[in-house]
C-alpha cells in the first residue's frame, strides 16, 4: 500500500509516518518501481503500537526501545517492566506538580476581593507579576471567614 493508504488506515499524517521511517520507529518501506514507497501489514501494525503508547503519554525514545524487545525471554520482559515503571513514576511526578500548580492558583485567587470600583489593582495579577503569591493571603482568608461569621451572626438576630 501507497503512503496516503497507509495514513487513512492508521490514523498517522503521511509526514509523521516520514519522520517514524527516518529515526528509524518503523521499518523503511520498500520501493517499487516507480519509486513510491510500499508499506505492508506489518507497517500498520507497527504504527497502529506507536499510537496507542503515543496514547499513553509515552517518549519515542521509549516506544523505539520497546518496539525493539520481543518480551519473549525473562531479560527482554524485565526490561518492559522498567520502562513501564519509570514511565509511571514520571506520571506521578507530573501529577504532584500538577497538585502544587492547583495549589499555587488556589492561593492567588485569594488575592483577590474581586471588587475594584474603587480602583484597587488585581491581586491576582500583581501575583503573576511578581512571581509569588501575595502577600496578604493569610489575612484574605481571616477576612472571607470573618465576614461569613458576620454575616451569621446578623442572620441570627
Amino acid at each position: 500500500m501507497r503512503i496516503g493508504e497507509l495514513s487513512k488506515l492508521s490514523g498517522v499524517a503521511v509526514e509523521t509516518i516520514r519522520f517514524y521511517e527516518n529515526e528509524g520507529l518503523i521499518p523503511k518501506a520498500a520501493r517499487s518501481m516507480n519509486n513510491y514507497r510500499s508499506y505492508t501489514e506489518s507497517h500498520l501494525k507497527r504504527l497502529q503500537f506507536i499510537r496507542h503508547c503515543r496514547s499513553l503519554d509515552m517518549s519515542l525514545e521509549d516506544i523505539k526501545l520497546l518496539s525493539d524487545v520481543g518480551a519473549r525471554r525473562n531479560e527482554e520482559a524485565c526490561k518492559v517492566q522498567e520502562i513501564i515503571s519509570r514511565h509511571m513514576k514520571k506520571i506521578d511526578e507530573q501529577i504532584n506538580a500538577l497538585k502544587e500548580l492547583r495549589q499555587h492558583l488556589g492561593l492567588l485567587s485569594l488575592c483577590c476581593h474581586g471588587n475594584h470600583a474603587n480602583g484597587e489593582p488585581c491581586g491576582i495579577i500583581e501575583g503573576l507579576n511578581s512571581g509569588a503569591c501575595c502577600h496578604n493571603c493569610e489575612n484574605l482568608k481571616v477576612k472571607r471567614t470573618v465576614k461569613k461569621t458576620d454575616l451569621t451572626k446578623h442572620t441570627n438576630l
